[in-house]
């Protein structure tokens, strides 16, 4: 029997890779039994700790300043030299678990280390120092709102005044911003950003909205941010040079959208990244069994972040699926198909702060009731 073990990251928990270690070292003593790891990642958080492990890359660092807070910090990336791919994770460098609740406030967050990155990047490919193709950028889990202004903003782009005063970049001072001049940087590397959702970022509601809130957002900021991204896009309209896709982006508080109108990059869906990068070598015809799932699978899990994609790919090849997450949160409406076996760890505990705090305990549990339901 062939079982793919392919879950999501517990968000505040475990990554992907360990939580797929663990439930994989339950089958170990099982010899009809042939184990498959393929760690998830949508994009969000846990992106290189996936690539690492599914794509044999090595560590890559960079010392970089972050003006907003005068400090300097060493930050990781991801190189597979061979196929000449770097990968980055958008969370690793401004996302919300970097972040205590009283530090989350989007609008004075920014990504502008991730394009110092990028900057630092090309330099070291243009003295022959690094030798890179294509920048992956897993875009999911920021703590920021900032269109990706922060980043392009060391890579060519201006913000001014009415005096014509440079602005800091970051969202509440969107708003004060008269003029955009563009300089597109000639990049010596194709960027891919791999995003967890498909949601708008300006609509009623939009991202900014959907998930202003669990950045640290008011009700008053997210009407700033959003105010403040509409004045950019009508100085970007101004500015015939530069074109605004239809469709705006959400993920990672519009930062895909933002690298896509600078500089070009290409935005790449979580399923399709998935399907044709995490799971390029595997013939999903040979597996007899699924373990899936993630820390909460709700409707957004459901339509299509995920987990919800494996259910996507599988529901409909008749094998069992079993689906263990931290909780599961569904509306009534929504049926699962009879071949998926929903598992909650929270179900093994008191509450779901043990859950949490147990959850190497939980994962062991659930494996278990696979194993029995397999007959194994």
């Amino acid at each position: 029997m062939k079982i793919l073990v392919i879950p999501n990251s517990f968000k505040e928990c475990a990554d992907s890779v360990e939580i797929s270690k663990i439930i994989c070292e339950k089958f170990a003593a099982k010899s009809a039994v042939k184990i498959i790891s393929k760690p998830l990642s949508d994009g969000g958080d846990g992106f290189l700790n996936v690539c690492k492990s599914i794509f044999k890359t090595e560590p890559l660092q960079f010392s970089v300043k972050n003006d907003i807070y005068d400090t300097e910090k060493e930050y990781t990336v991801q190189i597979n030299s061979i196929n000449k791919n770097v990968f980055i994770e958008s969370a690793e460098l401004f996302g919300l678990k970097l972040l205590n609740e009283y530090q989350r406030n989007p609008l004075n967050q920014s990504s502008e280390v991730l394009g110092k990155i990028i900057a630092r990047l090309a330099d070291n490919i243009n003295i022959k120092k690094l030798d890179v193709q294509t920048i992956w950028i897993g875009v999911g889990g920021t703590a920021t709102i900032d269109f990706g202004i922060g980043a392009c903003s060391k890579l060519g782009l201006i913000l001014c005044d009415g005096n014509s005063k440079s602005i800091m970049p970051i969202p509440k001072n969107f708003n004060q911003i008269k003029k955009i001049e563009f300089n597109r940087p000639k990049l010596p590397f194709k960027i891919k950003c791999v995003v967890d959702v498909n949601t708008l970022l300006i609509s009623e509601p939009g991202a900014i909205e959907i998930y202003g809130k669990q950045k640290g957002a008011s009700e008053d900021d997210l009407k700033t941010i959003k105010c403040g991204i509409e004045n950019i896009l009508s100085l970007i309209n101004a500015n015939k040079k530069i074109n605004i896709p239809k469709k705006l982006n959400g993920a990672g508080g519009g930062l895909a959208a933002g690298l896509n109108i600078f500089l070009n990059a290409e935005m790449i869906r979580a399923e399709d990244f998935i399907k044709n990068n995490i799971l390029q070598d595997l013939n999903l015809n040979d597996i007899d069994a699924v373990i899936t799932g993630e820390g909460s699978f709700d409707f957004q899990s459901y339509e299509g972040k995920g987990s919800g994609i494996i259910l996507q790919l599988f529901t409909n090849r008749n094998i069992p699926i079993f689906l263990i997450n931290g909780s599961t949160n569904l509306s009534p409406n929504i049926k699962l198909p009879e071949n998926v076996f929903v598992i909650n760890l929270i179900d093994f505990f008191d509450s779901k702060k043990e859950s949490i705090k147990k959850y190497q305990e939980g994962l062991t549990k659930a494996a278990q009731i696979v194993l029995n339901r397999l007959q194994l």
